[in-house]
C-alpha cells in the first residue's frame, strides 16, 4: 500500500519485491524469534544460529533510503551470547537495531542505548499469560520505565502495537497486517484493491482494538500496579507528542 510502512518479519520470496516497490520505509527482520519458538517446541532452552552471512548478503542491496534492520539475536540465551552477535554486524549502527530481551538485565538495555540510535525491546513471555500486555509484562515495564528517562525515543517494541500507547515508545510493529490483512479484503473496494487492508491498518495505528481486548489490557495493568510498589500511573493514557511510528 503506497505511503505505508511495512514490517517484513516473515516473508516469502515472492512478497519481497512487492514490499520494496510500495513501502516508503522498511524494517527488515531476520526470523530468529520464529526459530526460537520452534526450538522451544523441540524442548531446546534457546536458539542460536551459527552463520548469519546469508542474512547479511540478503540485506546488503536493500539497506538504503529509510530502511533499517534488526541485528540477529539469540532469544532465550544469556546476554553474553547476544553481545557476541553484535560484533558481526557489518552495516554500522545507523542501519541497525539490536534486540534487548526483557528478561535480561536493564543495564544491558542502557548500554545498547549508548551504542545504537535505535534499540528493539522484546518480550520473552515470562508470565503465565506469556503475551505482550499480560500482567507480567506490565510488572516488568514498571521496573524498567524509571531507568529509561530521556531514552524513550530510542525504544522500538517488537510485536508491540497493542501496548504501543501504554508507555512512550518511539515505535512498535506487528506482523498482523501481513498475516491477517487478507481477511479484510472486500469486493466493495471501489477499484482500490487495498481498501480493506488499509482500513484494518488504520485501526491498528489508531489503537482501535475490540472492547474485550481493551478491557483485558486495562485489567492487566491495574493488577500489575497493585503488585508494584511504584505504579506507572504517569504513563497511563500516554499520548505521544509526535506521531507514533507503527511498522
Amino acid at each position: 500500500m503506497p505511503g505505508r510502512s511495512i514490517c517484513v518479519s516473515f516473508w516469502r520470496p515472492d512478497q519481497i519485491d512487492l514490499a520494496e516497490q510500495y513501502a516508503g520505509s522498511l524494517m527488515l527482520d531476520n526470523g530468529a524469534f520464529s526459530e526460537w519458538q520452534a526450538a522451544m517446541k523441540r524442548g531446546d532452552e534457546w536458539f542460536v544460529r551459527d552463520d548469519w552471512s546469508p542474512y547479511y548478503r540478503w540485506l546488503e542491496p536493500r539497506l538504503h533510503g529509510n530502511r533499517w534492520a534488526i541485528i540477529p539475536d539469540a532469544p532465550g540465551a544469556p546476554s553474553q551470547l547476544n553481545d557476541a552477535l553484535l560484533t558481526d554486524w557489518p552495516f554500522g549502527p545507523e542501519r541497525a537495531a539490536p534486540v534487548w530481551h526483557m528478561d535480561a538485565p536493564v543495564e544491558r538495555l542502557l548500554r545498547l542505548c549508548d551504542r545504537f540510535p535505535r534499540v528493539c525491546m522484546a518480550w520473552t513471555g515470562m508470565g503465565a499469560d506469556k503475551a505482550v500486555g499480560c500482567q507480567a509484562w506490565f510488572e516488568r515495564m514498571f521496573e524498567i520505565a524509571p531507568r529509561l528517562e530521556g531514552r524513550w525515543q530510542q525504544i522500538h517494541h517488537l510485536r508491540g502495537v497493542l501496548i504501543a500507547r501504554e508507555f512512550p515508545f518511539a515505535s512498535a510493529d506487528a506482523s498482523s497486517g501481513a498475516q491477517n490483512g487478507w481477511r479484510y479484503d472486500t469486493a466493495f473496494d471501489f477499484g482500490d484493491r487495498w481498501r480493506g487492508r488499509a482500513d484494518y491498518l488504520a485501526r491498528l495505528e489508531q489503537g482501535s482494538f475490540p472492547r474485550a481486548v481493551r478491557n483485558r489490557l486495562q485489567a492487566n495493568r491495574a493488577a500489575a500496579e497493585r503488585r508494584c510498589s511504584a505504579p506507572g500511573a504517569r504513563y497511563a493514557g500516554y499520548e505521544p507528542a509526535v506521531q507514533l511510528g507503527l511498522w
